[in-house]
């Protein structure tokens, strides 16, 4: 990669950390085994059917456990619950194990890991994956979705710091 080329994708980098995003983790528990990993990445792509898109790093060790596993849940996090997006975030010195004995767990309808107290919960399954550049974009079809009662903040990520929305 070139001097200019790494001055752009700095300068890419720089311009999406003042984007304020959601912070989700993304749960997965299947025949590949359990994992989670913290992300903002994620975005609406229709509501008939309901459908997201995750944008993964494909060097993510959730990589290959989620694409065998194929469903997954999305927990969009409150701000009460930074020190479980640090830890699922590899911020810690947790295993990936570890990072879901520190949290309070049940079990949505699909049988994918739901933290307690989460905003919502966002169950599904993959329909289509597909590579572009660094990432793994795959789409995710909803087939259960749990909102939370109570009109907590939301947590947020701005300027490579988590935030309350409140």
């Amino acid at each position: 990669m070139t001097d200019l080329q790494k001055e752009f994708q700095t300068s890419f980098r720089d311009a999406m950390a003042s984007c304020a995003a959601g912070v989700h983790v993304i749960t997965t528990e299947g025949s590949a085994g359990r994992y989670g990993i913290t992300m903002t990445a994620v975005t609406p792509v229709t509501d008939e059917p309901p459908t997201v898109m995750l944008c993964i790093n494909r060097k993510a060790r959730i990589i290959p456990i989620l694409s065998e596993n194929g469903s997954l849940c999305i927990n969009t996090l409150a701000d009460e619950h930074q020190d479980v997006a640090e830890h699922f975030a590899g911020l810690t010195n947790l295993s990936p194990e570890e990072r879901f004995a520190y949290h309070i767990w049940h079990y949505g309808k699909t049988g994918q890991p739901e933290i307690e107290g989460a905003l919502a919960h966002l169950h599904g399954h993959i329909v289509g994956q597909h590579e572009i550049g660094t990432h793994f974009v795959f789409y995710v079809r909803l087939d259960a979705i749990k909102n939370c009662v109570g009109k907590r903040p939301a947590l947020l990520y701005f300027r490579r710091q988590f935030r309350s929305l409140d």
